[in-house]
């Protein structure tokens, strides 16, 4: 009983450490994207006033506003298009049974042990010889057609574990593949899509090496690369600009999360007692 209650004295401390460090940032970020460069130079940390709400309407008009949208552009069909991809694909894998069948899924599982940077020049030769470059399908393409391994390794465990009665049942009323997958498999998997979707909305949102790459025009480029460009130019804004860039870039993220948090925690909680 000692044991466990230091254990659970520990964690908890641990735990509340590590929030506190990442609250802090947060705090920091908001806080600087308040300051003009003199509260910047005397105070750098610390609140000031008054607070500077211009900073966020000039990093808005510096093209913040442009590269947002093509941010939500990209990440929502990046997200579709993986999703359905890798629910279609989990589902065959999970209920049905084909030659080659273990050898496919094994090859999808060695994906996830191969490093993207080491298929970054593979695929950037190949959406130039599509002339991909400077579109936006140059992006959306690689990122739905090479980014789904482990979601498909995770739909497919929580979909083999559905009860199969409920597909029997659905055959004897005339259910077709189609209909087994619609009716069947989705409404009893939305929490576990839903947490794959916002994981992967989370990595095309944050993704900056890849539409750095194919994206040269400025009309095009994601928020990632935007603050990129807007820290780096010549005669870059100050400090607090540019993290009033960052917190306007942060809200769409907050945003999908609040609404999508209670599916994601039963979304993870129910593939973690799957699994």
């Amino acid at each position: 009983m000692k044991n466990s209650r230091i254990f659970n004295w520990f964690s908890y401390t641990t735990l509340t450490i590590i929030v506190a460090l990442m609250l802090v940032q947060v705090a920091m970020l908001f806080i600087m994207s308040g300051k003009d460069s003199s509260q910047m130079a005397t105070n750098p940390l610390l609140p000031t006033f008054p607070f500077n709400w211009e900073n966020y309407v000039t990093a808005w008009n510096l093209g913040i506003r442009d590269y947002l949208g093509n941010s939500i552009i990209l990440s929502f069909a990046i997200v579709i298009g993986n999703t359905i991809l890798a629910v279609v694909t989990a589902y065959v894998f999970a209920r049905y049974n084909f030659p080659g069948k273990i050898l496919i899924f094994s090859l999808i599982l060695a994906l996830m042990m191969i490093p993207g940077i080491l298929t970054l020049v593979p695929r950037y030769l190949l959406v130039r010889d599509l002339k991909l470059l400077n579109n936006l399908w140059g992006v959306i393409l690689p990122s739905v057609l090479g980014a789904n391994a482990f979601q498909i390794i995770i739909m497919r465990t929580f979909f083999e574990s559905l009860p199969e009665e409920l597909f029997e049942a659905a055959r004897i009323d005339g259910g077709g593949h189609w209909t087994l997958l619609a009716r069947v498999t989705l409404p009893l998997s939305l929490p576990i899509i839903s947490s794959m979707a916002i994981l992967q909305f989370n990595g095309a949102w944050n993704d900056l090496i890849w539409p750095l790459l194919v994206l040269n025009r400025d009309e095009l480029r994601p928020i990632s690369v935007g603050l990129v460009l807007l820290s780096t130019q010549q005669g870059a804004p100050t400090i607090g600009v540019q993290m009033a860039g960052s917190v306007i870039a942060s809200i769409p993220m907050i945003i999908i999360f609040l609404v999508g948090m209670r599916a994601f925690i039963d979304g993870l909680s129910t593939g973690a007692i799957k699994l």
